[in-house]
């Protein structure tokens, strides 16, 4: 119950504050042309195919286990469902100012686009591997070989980002700069969060059958 009370108070923030506090440009626009919505929207389906799905290969190549009582889905636990959301604006949020920080510092080349491509590869190992060293305090979540969780596990989960943080960046970015009709509708929005999710599934079943691990989701 706690932990569903604590992803229940982490959710709610970007989903009510940004509405009931909205920025100036944004008091402008109806709702569902304000970027927080596309925002929100884009992460929630983003993080809901990977904890419904992509949890499934934590537990099949890395042994990962939640071992707490909690109501699940696929069997994964429904507060994680909503802990995700708040961790990916967060992860997200921060990814956009890096990646826009690259692009308004330098002149529009292939090296900026190396650099740029470095850069999102890194944010997107540092996130993960981050995220594995925070969640070693938490006594429910337990690895097989703990150390592999740590190395293989960040490079496994990295994925996710080396998708995902360029793919978000593009969200109403031409919008930003001031180019007139380019604002996302939430038709593409989805659209673009679905292609993400189904990118990244890829990717990590390529890994998989790279490593010879069998794919099965238990019931």
């Amino acid at each position: 119950k706690e932990y569903m009370a604590f992803g229940i108070f982490c959710f709610s923030l970007y989903v009510t504050v940004p509405f009931i506090f909205p920025g100036p440009e944004d008091k402008k626009r109806p709702w569902f042309e304000r970027y927080i919505t596309k925002a929100n929207v884009w992460i929630s389906i983003f993080s809901f195919i990977g904890n419904y799905w992509y949890t499934h290969y934590f537990y099949r190549v890395l042994k990962a286990r939640y071992t707490f009582d909690a109501h699940r889905l696929n069997d994964v636990p429904i507060c994680l469902y909503l802990m995700t959301h708040a961790y990916f604006m967060f992860y997200h949020a921060l990814s956009n100012r890096v990646i826009r920080l690259i692009r308004d510092t330098y002149l529009s080349n292939k090296w900026r686009l190396f650099y740029t491509c470095t850069v999102i590869a890194s944010m997107s190992y540092a996130t993960a591997f981050g995220e594995a060293i925070t969640i070693c305090a938490f006594p429910y979540y337990s690895f097989e070989n703990r150390y592999q969780a740590y190395t293989l596990g960040s490079a496994f989960y990295g994925i996710y980002f080396l998708v995902s943080y360029p793919m978000f960046f593009d969200v109403d970015e031409e919008a930003k700069v001031g180019k007139k009709g380019t604002q996302w509708s939430l038709q593409k929005t989805v659209v673009s969060a679905l292609a993400a999710g189904m990118a990244v599934l890829c990717l990590l079943d390529f890994v998989r059958l790279y490593l010879g691990v069998e794919l099965f989701v238990s019931y």
